[in-house]
């Protein structure tokens, strides 16, 4: 019986080759301009917060290098089903086929990675880490926390904290009224 096969990617050689070709500065922010067009969002808002946050409670040790200042891009539209899976499928875009949206091909969110090697997202209840150099062992990739569950609230609030720069004073973190995407600097 043959032994089975699987191909593997490299995800970082992938991103390398999409930044090769794709251009660094403010194309970055016009990226989430159309994605904040594409999701119907109605206000887009840029926040560089130079602030460093706590590294107590973090779902992993590695990730303090994500707590120090960072560029973060807001909308009032909120991440679906369909964006969050889009989101962690590179080169695939779920956009393909539909004319009212401006971006197509998948590959304008990968921009960020010319200035953060960790992006992370904020969207309703949930918080995703792409974590594409696989740091954090276990979950190459990236993981996601929720605010629905309680634990991830409270043991890793830390990340929560971070974006605190876009949350209202005194918010209650059980769910974001928009999307919030963090840069944390290199």
């Amino acid at each position: 019986m043959p032994k089975r096969v699987r191909e593997h990617i490299a995800i970082t050689t992938v991103i390398k080759g999409i930044l090769d070709h794709y251009p660094a500065g403010a194309a970055t922010l016009r990226e989430f301009l159309q994605n904040t067009d594409d999701c119907g969002a109605t206000t887009q808002n840029f926040v560089l917060d130079t602030r460093s946050f706590s590294t107590t409670s973090l779902f992993h040790p590695v990730l303090e290098a994500c707590q120090g200042p960072a560029l973060i891009a807001t909308n009032d539209g909120l991440f679906k089903d369909a964006d969050w899976k889009a989101i962690t499928e590179i080169n695939t875009s779920s956009k393909t086929g539909d004319e009212t949206t401006t971006g197509k091909f998948g590959l304008g969110f990968r921009s960020c990675y010319h200035i953060t090697d960790t992006p992370q997202i904020f969207s309703g209840n949930q918080l995703l880490t792409l974590d594409p150099h696989g740091r954090v062992p276990g979950y190459e990739g990236g993981f996601e926390l929720n605010t629905s569950i309680e634990s991830d609230l409270e043991k890793y609030s830390d990340h929560f904290d971070a974006f605190a720069a876009v949350l209202p004073e005194n918010a209650d973190l059980a769910e974001y009224n928009g999307t919030a995407i963090r840069l944390p600097l290199r």
